[in-house]
């Protein structure tokens, strides 16, 4: 779809078209709906009016028969020759009512309703008895009624009585049909003569089916036509006008319809009329598609002489600009060929400015692109001395001073490259002299080192045999230390059974004394029954001696209570004795085992320094064979070092020559000054290649 509608002129022209096709049903559109709406009101108006005739027509009907009715009920002629029952006489007053007034059919019954007189005696009809208008008139009421005769004729009906004396011997009836007289061929009746000076069709509906027309096809009236469902319901069920359009026997029309009202105040047919509008809808047609052609014609044109001007003002000059821009978009701005950037518009509408303000663009683009490509020519062949005289504009300016700065730049970058050149040869050959220096210092230190290693390897192994006889000291020491602390325990042990004996001997001198004092208590009591007993005579001696062996028997176990408590109190002082010892003999483990616990530290601190000494000899060891590595490899690097500064002083008289070549602006001799975007160039300082080792921290 994107390429489709590529082009811009076949996108206007698309676009056009479209809106001038849309004009044009727009238009045809109003112009039809409002045609139509004016036909049609045009037509209803007719048909409105027409509708309103075949009413006044039935109007004159009605007026008709009544005057004909009254007429005949006082006619003396037709009187008398009722009386006389001259049927001559009574048919030919009623024909000449007939005549006279315009109607279909005159009728002359008795006072039952029956037919005496006719004025068309080929209607077969015999009894009126049971039509509405002939009982009322049978009533001595005048009665004008529609409603059918016989069969499928709707009649506008008039009954009027005929009196003799006062009574009623009979009625006159007068009947205008609205039926067709034939229904086979076409005759002129009412409603021809209603379309002969409207133009409209005319209609009567007996119920909803159309019993007189003039519709005709091929001489004969198109009767038995059934009214739709919907006018139906309006006109004969609601007893409502109705004006519609609809289509007719393959016709359209613009039909009316009016309810016939009937005696009880119900519809029993209905008028119609019609406008016939198919030949003038086929003209409308015609005309729309004409109109349409015509419209297709002018929108063909149109855009004929819109795309001839678009291609002359619009598309031509376009080109040139998209084939300028796609030259530009590959670099070719005509610095080197001048037609791939010409164009020849000379207009000067909005596309003529655009293209002038291209040319402008492409002008300024040859002007800051050619300069710019001249000063970079310029450059690259070492001149630096070039700068911007052309004037920049808008975002241009930037390009200038970013050019200008560059320029600036280099020089001042060359500057200090030459005066850096000069500055590295001189330093150079000092780092030479120093290099070869460095190496001799080297060298002597070399041989000094390897004899101050000798020396620590001696003192090293001298400290590792005293911490060997340290270390064993310590483990001798260590194990008294532990037999001590077992005998610490062992008297310990002990002290506490003395402690436990000590104890249990006072719980024996408590329970002695508890017996002793039991045995004196026995005794007072053997004492008082020893009184009691000598108190009863003869009856307490029994009792007296018993008393004696009980105080007998206190005394013993007093006197064995009192050696026991001696024995306790001789265990015990022993007992106390032997506490003494042993807790002499505790504090003497005690102070033997702290003495123990000292030496053995002071061991283990002995052990620990000489291992600490030990391993400070070896890392001294070991940081003297570094020195010596160092001092051999800075000597190396001493010489490598005079070697590249020798390069080094070549390499600078090189870049110092190369410097030469460009061409630098006058008064930038001093490096490092006014640099907007650099620094001064640092003093270079020589630098020898070291090698770091830990330094050996002596045991104290």
């Amino acid at each position: 779809m994107k390429s489709k509608w590529k082009n811009l002129s076949s996108a206007l022209s698309v676009f056009v078209a479209v809106l001038l096709a849309v004009i044009l049903t727009v238009v045809i559109f109003i112009m039809t709906v409002f045609t139509n709406r004016a036909f049609e009101k045009s037509y209803r108006q007719d048909c409105a009016v027409a509708l309103n005739g075949l009413s006044e027509t039935i109007k004159d009907f009605d007026s008709d028969v009544q005057s004909a009715g009254n007429d005949l009920s006082e006619n003396s002629d037709l009187i008398r020759a009722v009386k006389e029952k001259n049927n001559y006489g009574m048919a030919s007053a009623l024909k000449s009512d007939v005549l006279s007034y315009g109607l279909s059919y005159a009728f002359l019954t008795d006072k039952n309703g029956k037919i005496i007189a006719s004025s068309d005696n080929e209607l077969e009809l015999n009894d009126l008895s049971g039509l509405q208008h002939i009982k009322q008139a049978l009533k001595n009421q005048k009665a004008l009624v529609n409603e059918v005769l016989t069969g499928k004729m709707l009649c506008v009906c008039y009954g009027a009585p005929i009196e003799e004396n006062g009574t009623v011997i009979g009625c006159v009836s007068a009947v205008c049909s609205l039926q067709s007289v034939s229904d086979s061929t076409v005759e002129t009746n009412f409603l021809d003569r209603l379309k002969s000076t409207t133009g409209c069709e005319f209609s009567v509906f007996l119920g909803n089916e159309q019993i007189n027309t003039t519709a005709s096809k091929d001489k004969t009236r198109q009767n038995g036509l059934i009214m739709e469902q919907d006018v139906q319901e309006k006109v004969i069920q609601q007893k409502q006008n109705y004006l519609s359009k609809e289509n007719l026997s393959g016709c359209s029309y613009i039909s009316g319809y009016m309810p016939i009202i009937g005696y009880n105040g119900s519809a029993v047919g209905a008028l119609f009329t019609g406008k016939n509008i198919s030949g003038i809808e086929q003209t409308q047609n015609t005309m729309i598609l004409f109109a349409i052609l015509v419209g297709v014609a002018f929108m063909l044109t149109a855009i004929l002489i819109l795309r001839r001007f678009i291609k002359k003002r619009v598309k031509t000059p376009l080109e040139q600009v998209v084939s300028l821009a796609n030259h530009m978009e590959h670099g070719e701005i005509g610095l080197t060929d001048q037609s791939v950037v010409a164009l020849t518009v000379h207009s000067r509408d909005e596309v003529g400015q655009v293209v002038s303000a291209l040319e402008n663009t492409v002008s300024g683009l040859q002007a800051y692109i050619g300069e710019i490509s001249d000063i970079l020519s310029a450059v690259s062949g070492g001149d630096l001395t070039v700068r911007t005289e052309k004037e920049y504009l808008g975002d241009f300016i930037e390009i200038k001073r970013a050019l200008n700065t560059i320029c600036q730049s280099l020089n001042h970058v060359f500057h200090d490259i030459n005066a850096a050149a000069e500055s590295i040869e001189s330093r150079s050959r000092q780092i030479a002299d120093s290099a070869s220096s460095l190496s001799q210092g080297a060298a002597e230190q070399a041989g000094t080192t390897e004899l101050l290693s000798d020396t620590i390897e001696k003192i090293s192994t001298q400290i590792k045999k005293t911490a060997d006889n340290a270390a064993l000291a310590s483990s001798i020491s260590k194990k008294s230390f532990e037999e001590v602390e077992a005998g610490n325990r062992d008297v310990n042990g002990l002290l506490a059974a003395m402690n436990d004996i000590n104890g249990s001997s006072e719980q024996i001198r408590k329970i002695i004394k508890t017996i002793d004092e039991i045995a004196f208590q026995t005794n007072i009591l053997a004492l008082n029954a020893a009184v009691e007993s000598a108190r009863a005579g003869e009856a307490g001696k029994g009792f007296a001696v018993v008393a004696d062996e009980v105080r007998n028997l206190a005394v013993k176990s007093s006197q064995a209570a009192k050696q026991s408590s001696l024995l306790i109190e001789n265990s015990i002082s022993l007992v106390n004795k032997g506490m003494q010892a042993v807790d002499s003999t505790a504090t003497a483990f005690r102070k033997f085992q702290k003495s123990t616990d000292e030496s053995t530290r002071l061991i283990d601190e002995i052990s620990k320094s000489t291992g600490d000494e030990a391993n400070a000899v070896s890392e001294v060891t070991s940081g003297i064979a570094q020195i010596a590595e160092v001092v051999q490899k800075n000597s190396a690097a001493s010489e490598e070092n005079a070697a590249a500064s020798h390069d080094l002083s070549l390499q600078s008289q090189k870049l110092h020559e190369l410097t030469k070549k460009f061409k630098l602006q006058e008064g930038k001799n001093n490096p490092g000054t006014n640099l907007p975007a650099w620094e001064a160039v640092p003093e270079p300082k020589p630098s020898l290649e070291t090698h770091s080792f830990t330094p050996v921290k002596a045991a104290e």
